[in-house]
């Protein structure tokens, strides 16, 4: 357990934040996150020569505050070079299924946070201009979700190894591939300009139109300096957002998905100018309406995030149940809040609204990727390219 401990910590270090000498990390942390906080900051002097703060928080609340020290002496540190941030996740910390009442729920916004349904804070002045990451730390009530309540620790244990891929020393390398692999995919999308998309399954067909001056964002980020670093660990995902009036035809979930404390099971939704009118589900049916209750923009079609459907997150995590996985297992249908990560020019909120962004509160990844799935994209000149096909990203069908 501790040598497995100690390769994510270094994959963390490695392949998501790149530390190097000189950068001042700090650590946010649960006090059931506090022993793997300590690691990471005991490895992370090792690249930095750097004292790492640990920020113990609860409920939003600062509890404690102290530094982890490097080996050398304060006199032989290397100078700052840059603040870095991560923010440990205790995924045993999500309320998972419950018996909730509904209609209370969709009216209270930390119950809401709980649940992982809120949209992320359109602060255009404000962005994070320092390397951060979201590091999950696994337990026993997440991996019952997807492996039974039966489920060991070892079997946890191998369930995450295999999604970060630490079974081996070359974890780093792999996700570095990755990230190399989505920036490619990005940049021949975004070369596409903005496109009308058409999406279809297995007997439905949706089709949307990409949001004005938008790209497409997800896998590595690269701050205004070219440092690059992953805000989430395992990245399959790129994703761009949509015009919020432009979404038509329907759609049916792939897999099982939470919301609110309800496992949704066989659901299936009607879209009309970008907005559910109708759907149904074989279960949780009176989640999805206590959702949609929450703000009008709750219902409209948002974002398509493109992930394979081949991969170990598609084989391992059979159902939707954390939003810190929800993009990463399979291609997505968003309802509710864009992504402030696909802005490109936009400098006020008269601009995002001119690129008729949704603007919700809440948002929602529904799960649509199989292998029936597939995507084209038509240009603004008439073009058409296929991007993906029998869920798998086509990689000879773009520009």
């Amino acid at each position: 357990m501790e040598n497995l401990l100690r390769r994510y910590a270094r994959l963390v270090i490695a392949a998501q934040l790149k530390l190097v000498e000189g950068d001042s990390l700090s650590i946010n942390t649960d006090s059931s996150t506090i022993q793997f906080a300590r690691l990471l900051a005991k490895e992370a002097t090792l690249s930095t020569r750097q004292t790492v703060m640990i920020v113990e928080i609860n409920h939003g609340k600062v509890v404690q505050a102290y530094p982890i020290d490097p080996a050398e002496k304060e006199i032989f540190r290397p100078p700052v070079r840059m603040v870095v941030m991560c923010h440990l996740i205790d995924l045993d910390s999500r309320p998972y299924l419950s018996d909730i009442d509904l209609n209370q729920a969709k009216d209270e916004v930390s119950t809401l946070s709980q649940f992982g349904l809120l949209s992320e804070p359109v602060f255009l002045d404000r962005r994070i201009a320092v390397p951060w990451a979201n590091i999950p730390c696994p337990g026993y009530h997440w991996a019952a979700q997807l492996l039974g309540k039966h489920a060991s620790d070892e079997a946890m244990w191998q369930l995450f190894s295999a999604l970060y891929r630490l079974e081996n020393d070359w974890a780093s390398s792999f996700w570095e591939e990755q990230g190399v692999l989505l920036e490619y995919r990005k940049q021949r999308l975004n070369a596409l300009g903005e496109s009308r998309f058409i999406l279809e399954g297995d007997g439905w067909s949706l089709k949307a139109k990409q949001a004005k001056q938008t790209l497409w964002a997800g896998g590595r980020s690269k701050l205004s300096n070219n440092r690059s670093f992953v805000p989430i660990l395992p990245m399959q995902s790129i994703h761009t957002s949509l015009d919020c009036t432009s979404a038509e035809g329907s759609f049916n979930a792939s897999r099982t998905f939470q919301v609110l404390g309800r496992e949704v099971v066989g659901a299936q939704f009607t879209i009309k100018d970008g907005k559910v009118v109708a759907y149904q589900a074989e279960q949780g049916q009176e989640a999805l309406a206590a959702f949609f209750a929450v703000d009008e923009g709750a219902r409209t079609v948002s974002e398509l995030s493109l992930a394979d459907n081949d991969t170990m997150e598609s084989r391992y995590l059979t159902k939707s149940i954390h939003p810190h996985f929800g993009k990463e297992l399979t291609t997505s249908v968003v309802f509710g809040g864009f992504s402030i990560d696909v802005l490109a020019t936009q400098q006020t909120d008269e601009d995002v609204d001119a690129s008729n962004l949704c603007r919700s509160l809440v948002r929602l990844e529904i799960p649509v990727g199989d292998s029936h799935l597939s995507l084209k994209a038509k240009t603004s000149g008439g073009d058409e390219q296929i991007v993906m096909y029998e869920g798998i990203y086509t990689e000879t069908g773009g520009v």
